[in-house]
């Protein structure tokens, strides 16, 4: 069965949102919630899932916040 155009935007938002709330959680676990937070609507702005996704491994593997700000810029 062929899911419809309208299931498939809303299970794309939620594993968005849901990959958006990870990566920032992984941050604060690592870095100061002030700092995470002002870069967390640079985040929200970012559509494409496998970029989020990419930034959620990212986010484990940095060693500081201004690394991982900088991925965001590119």
């Amino acid at each position: 069965m062929q899911e419809s155009k309208t299931y498939q935007r809303q299970r794309e938002k939620i594993i968005r949102e849901n990959t958006i709330k990870h990566i920032s959680t992984v941050l604060k676990a690592k870095f100061s919630a002030d700092i995470v937070n002002t870069l967390t609507p640079m985040i929200q702005n970012i559509s494409d899932l496998q970029r989020l996704e990419e930034l959620h491994t990212a986010a484990a593997k940095v060693q500081n916040i201004e690394a991982f700000a900088q991925m965001l810029n590119e």
